[in-house]
């Protein structure tokens, strides 16, 4: 009888042991919550911004002439140098020098007809008002004379500055009217590369460009394995048609070993740099940030290495950009932050790194 009354309380005290064993082992070993961490390496006194970019000469314009013509001289072509003054176009001219010359005969001869009534006034052999008729007479000679000179100088069109024929528009010997285009004529030697820059950014801008490490780089679809540095030029003030953009350009001097033309695809990358350490921020994902619903205030969470846990930490935001936002007080660089599912956490819980594994 002992035997069997045995072994029911044996058979019933296993059964109570191995129903609490799962909930004590459950309490000594709580779940770690994988998390995504991001390290603050960057520093906010420097992030890059990329821009398309267009190219266009320095130094541009179509040249025409001012008068209708028929072309003599045009025997440019496309692509070629030129040097300033250097001849690149010119009309028949035979009528404004036959127009020229009549206009210096009739200068000349008032101007003698002048000099005889001064002599006979200062005899009194005249009156004044006759001697004011030939004085003005000689006046309209000169200005005429003037004018000639200029029709003259109308028929020919001069290179306003060195640089390359970019376009001929008309062919020799074709008739042309007043202000018709010619030929274009840009300088390639310095390259305009101009941006248009949210207005966000536009109104700092002003402030970037005073610091002593702010700088531009410009890449060329052409060129993919090279950049060239780019200095500022000007900015506009007044917003691009159509758009809530401004317009920054900078100036690209033209390189030694590779011909770089107006209208290539490029992009600019710029810089912003605050030499400012008072100033100094990171960039951080947007999604590493968090705001409590109870008192608005703004934190990140970060991951200590030594306990393996979180801590909140309240910061100050700066701008906002497609890298991220601009923390600027409340972290340093090397800190690590969860940079996901921020809402689900917790003062002093434990996490753990997540590590991405080959086909995970």
């Amino acid at each position: 009888m002992k035997t069997h009354l045995a072994l029911p309380l044996t058979l019933a005290a296993a059964v109570i042991i191995s129903g609490c064993t799962p909930a004590e082992s459950a309490m000594q070993t709580p779940t770690i919550r994988p998390v995504k961490l991001f390290e603050v390496s960057a520093s906010g006194a420097e992030y890059f911004r990329t821009f398309p970019a267009k190219v266009s000469a320095n130094n541009r314009a179509e040249l025409s002439f001012r008068i209708t013509g028929q072309l003599t001289e045009l025997a440019l072509i496309e692509g070629q140098r030129v040097t300033e003054g250097s001849l690149l176009a010119a009309l028949d001219d035979r009528d404004a020098k036959n127009n020229l010359m009549t206009r210096e005969a009739e200068h000349d001869l008032l101007a003698a007809d002048y000099q005889r009534k001064a002599e006979l006034l200062r005899r009194k052999l005249i009156s004044q008002s006759d001697f004011d008729s030939t004085q003005a007479q000689l006046k309209s000679a000169k200005a005429a004379l003037a004018a000639a000179k200029d029709q003259l100088s109308y028929t020919r069109i001069t290179a306003p500055f060195s640089g390359t024929i970019a376009k001929r528009l008309v062919e020799n010997h074709q008739i042309v009217k007043a202000n018709q285009g010619i030929l274009t004529l840009q300088n390639n030697n310095l390259l305009d590369v101009s941006i248009q820059v949210p207005e966000s950014m536009a109104a700092g801008i002003n402030y970037y460009i005073q610091q002593k490490k702010f700088n531009a780089k410009v890449r060329f679809t052409a060129l993919a394995h090279l950049e060239f540095d780019a200095k500022f030029k000007e900015y506009s003030t007044q917003v691009t048609p159509g758009t809530q953009a401004y317009e920054v350009v900078f100036s690209l001097p033209q390189p030694d070993n590779i011909q770089l033309l107006p209208g290539m695809s490029a992009e600019l990358t710029l810089a912003l740099v605050k030499d400012n350490q008072a100033d100094i921020g990171v960039i951080v994902p947007v999604s590493a940030i968090d705001k409590r619903d109870q008192d608005g205030r703004v934190q990140v969470w970060v991951y200590q290495t030594a306990s393996g846990d979180i801590r909140s930490k309240a910061v100050t935001l700066g701008h906002v950009s497609t890298d991220g936002v601009e923390v600027t007080s409340g972290l340093a660089k090397g800190d690590l932050i969860v940079s996901a599912g921020v809402a689900q956490l917790s003062d002093g819980m434990k996490v753990k790194p997540l590590r991405w594994q080959r086909g995970v």
